[in-house]
Order: structure tokens, then sequence, then C-alpha cells
């Protein structure tokens, strides 16, 4: 049931100042990708090391998505977005400050756990200050910063690098999230809870959170595994198999409990949607990790050139997804996702073989091909995922994909840079070595990008059933 609320500010207007709120967290990622090789050097680490600033991040972020969907329905939703504000701004002062790659992944924690808070508790609080009349262009206004940070991040992220230092993304956020605090204390009214929704099952983010957590570790210390010189990967990824294994028993003990039923999982559509949104991680978000890293140093671009190079993707990005939407509506998501999948093959596959004398005008045409093919492979997928589930399922379904799509970028990122890691191994970091280990990355996407094809199959194919 939607909690009204009472004010006289027009609902444009707290959409606004919400929306402003949420900038900040929103570009930080793609600014952080771009700084991550300036970093790696500054403070002299690895591949393996430097992927946590982003892995952190969002791993955070998806950990705390499924308990922000709780407390939303139990207290204020005015003073939970100025608590995910307060973190993420504590989260920033961290960071900037760091002189020390543990201290700074302390603060990216922080800041991927404010970030969740916001971003997961965004759209619910526009929707209770709106009249359903007026729900659909209120709506639009959520989508602006997701439509502009991946142009804006990069090329902004990429100027203030260039003319300060990799510390100043992190300084920029702390007026700009003060000054919407400030907005959001005397310009917004109280988000009244329903406390009508499920209670918080501590055991559900324990299993889940633990699991993906695990995972991870194991993950990035596989290259060790492979080499022979540590099995350090072992344990951790044992811990995550039995840890989802406790989860699935657990669920099937309390089906009332649990965070995530079971039941959303015999819903082929929906099963698909999930591993799709897991996978994403390669096929996108792992990506915008390795990119600014292969320009940096293979290309030899400046960090500003090679946010403006990555222009082109949120561009393609931009122009498609209207009418990836429409087309969905149309053809349903299936045939979209299949489509967009051999699209971002055309745009990932060119990067296997280009070198560094590869010229410009090829990079920016492919990189805008990966952007057009980024909005087919999770637009039709978000949307496809809540086909066929009965109305008191339906929250259940949103913490699932908005948890698997965030842990599926961390699990993305730690597959690839360790794919990086395990290439240089203990060898000195030749440009032709670095080019080998992008190469390799690269053909893990790729394949990845194959693999989806299969999933895809299962989601909905409107052309049957209007036929």
């Amino acid at each position: 049931m939607k909690k009204e609320v009472k004010t006289s500010r027009a609902p444009i207007v707290i959409a606004l100042i919400l929306v402003l709120a949420a900038i900040a967290p929103m570009l930080d990622t793609t600014m952080t990708n771009v700084a991550v090789n300036t970093i790696m050097k500054d403070f002299g680490a690895s591949v393996e090391s430097i992927q946590w600033v982003s892995t952190a991040y969002v791993l955070a972020l998806g950990i705390v998505v499924p308990i922000v969907g709780w407390a939303i329905e139990w207290f204020d939703g005015k003073k939970l977005y100025l608590l995910g504000l307060l973190m993420f701004l504590i989260g920033s002062i961290i960071a900037s400050m760091s002189s020390f790659i543990s201290i700074l992944i302390v603060g990216r924690v922080i800041q991927g756990v404010g970030s969740g808070i916001i971003i997961a508790s965004l759209t619910t609080l526009i929707v209770r200050s709106s009249s359903s009349e007026k729900l659909g262009s209120i709506m639009s206004i959520v989508g602006i910063p997701a439509v502009l940070a991946p142009i804006l991040g990069p090329t902004f992220g990429g100027f203030i690098i260039n003319s300060l230092d990799w510390h100043w993304i992190f300084y920029i956020n702390i007026p700009i999230v003060i000054f919407s605090a400030l907005l959001i204390i005397f310009a917004l009214p109280k988000f009244e809870p329903s406390k009508n929704g499920k209670k918080l099952d501590i055991a559900s983010i324990a299993f889940l959170g633990g699991t993906f957590t695990s995972f991870i570790l194991g993950i990035s210390k596989v290259s060790e595994l492979v080499a022979g010189t540590s099995n350090k990967a072992i344990l951790p990824l044992v811990i995550s198999v039995l840890l989802m294994a406790g989860y699935i028993v657990y669920a099937l003990l309390k089906p009332n409990r649990v965070l995530v039923s079971l039941k959303l999982f015999t819903v082929k559509n929906f099963s698909a949607s999930t591993i799709l949104l897991l996978m994403s991680g390669l096929t996108v978000n792992g990506a915008m990790f390795l990119l600014p890293l292969y320009l940096q140093n293979i290309l030899g671009l400046s960090v500003i050139w090679s946010g403006i190079y990555l222009i082109s993707q949120g561009v393609g990005l931009l122009l498609s997804r209207s009418l990836i939407g429409r087309l969905t509506d149309k053809l349903g998501a299936r045939n979209v996702v299949l489509v967009s999948a051999f699209i971002g093959i055309v745009g990932t596959l060119p990067f296997v073989l280009f070198t560094a004398s590869t010229k410009n005008i090829w990079i920016i045409i492919v990189l805008f091909i990966r952007g057009i093919a980024e909005g087919g492979l999770t637009i039709p997928v978000m949307s496809d995922s809540y086909k066929n589930i009965s109305k008191e399922l339906i929250s259940e379904a949103t913490t699932a994909t908005r948890m698997m799509q965030n842990i599926g970028g961390a699990i993305g990122t730690t597959i690839l840079a360790t794919v990086i890691q395990h290439t240089i191994g203990s060898q000195a970091p030749t440009q032709k070595l670095l080019l080998t280990s992008y190469h390799n990355a690269f053909v893990f996407t790729v394949v990845s990008l194959v693999l989806a094809l299969i999933p895809a199959l299962f989601l909905t194919n409107n052309i049957n059933s209007t036929t």
C-alpha cells in the first residue's frame, strides 16, 4: 500500500531535490573508474589490489539494497535518505584523505553503503510523493542521473584528475552532498513509513552477503591457485558454496521470513533475468573498469582524453534507450537481448585485436556500438524480471534484481582484474605484456556475451504470443 506524503510542495520539486542528491553517488563509479590507473600508479599497487577500489564499493552497495528495502517501510524516508548522504559524505572524506590503498578501500565501502541507501530508496520516495496521474512524467526525472553518468562521469573525472589530482574526485563530493542534505532538511517533508512490510531477516542478509563476499574473495585469489603459488582461493570459495546451500535450506524451512523467496525462481523468465543481471558484471560493468586501463596504458591517452573517448559509449547508450524500450514492448525481451548480445560481441571483439597503433576513430566507433549493446542488455532484462510474477512477490523480485545487478558488477570487475593479474604474474608490466593481459580480459568479456545468449532464450517473447 502506497503511503501518501502530506505536503504543499510540488511533486516535481521533491523529485528534483531527491535526484540532485543522487547525482554524486551515481557519477562516483564512472569518475573513479577513469582514475583507477592514476591511483594504481600513485600507490604502486597491482591490478589485483586496485580492483577493490571499484569492487568494494559495488559489493557494499549491492548488499545494503535489501536492508534499505526493509528500512524504508519502517522508518521515515527523509531520515533514511539523509543517513545515506551522511554515509556517502563520510566515505568521501576518508577516500579523499587516504594515503594508503587500504584506507581508500575502507572509504569506498562506506561510500557504497551510502550510495546503496540513496539509490535503493530514490524511486520509492518519489512514487510516495506523487499522484498516480503525474507519475509517468515525474518518474522520467529518475532516469536523469543514469543517463548523464556514463557521459559526464568519465569526462568530469578526467578533467578533475588532470587539473588537480585523483583525491579531488572524492573532495568534490563534499560540497555537493552538504548542499543536497541542506535542501532535503529544509525543503522536503517527512516520508512516513507504511510499517506493513516484512520484518528484517538477519539470517538472509548473512547468508547472501557472506555468499557473495566469500565468492569475490575467492575469485581474487584464483590466479595464485592456478599458478600454484597459493591455495588461499579454496577456503572462501568453499565457504561461498556452503553459505548458498545454507540459504536454500533456510528458504525451504522459513519461506515466509526469507528475504528472496525461492518461488521466484520457478518463473523461468525471472531466473533468466537474474542470471543475465549477474552476468552483466562481465558483459557490461566489468568492461567499465577495464576500458580506462586499456585507453591509458596501451593507447597512451591522458586521463582526460580517456574520459572523452568514453563519452561515445555513453552516447550510444543514451540514443538507444528509448528505442530499446519500445522494441522490448513490441518484440519481447528475448529478441532484444539476443540482438543486443550480438551487438555487444561486435562492440567488444575488436578490442581483442586492437593494438597501440589502432586508429582512434575505430576505438570511438566500437565504444559507441558497445554503448548501444549496454542498454539492450540491461533495460529489457530488468523489465522482464517482473513478468509472470505474482503481486505479493514483486517487492522480493525488486530486491533480488537490484542485488544481483550490483553484485554482478563486483564479481565481473574481480574476474577481469584476476585475468589481468594472472597474465602479468611476477613479470615486469611492459606495454606488450599489458596489451596481452587486456586482450585476455576482453576475451573473457566476449565469452560471457556468447554465454548470455543461453539464458536470453528463456526471456519472454511477444512475437509468438501475438501471432
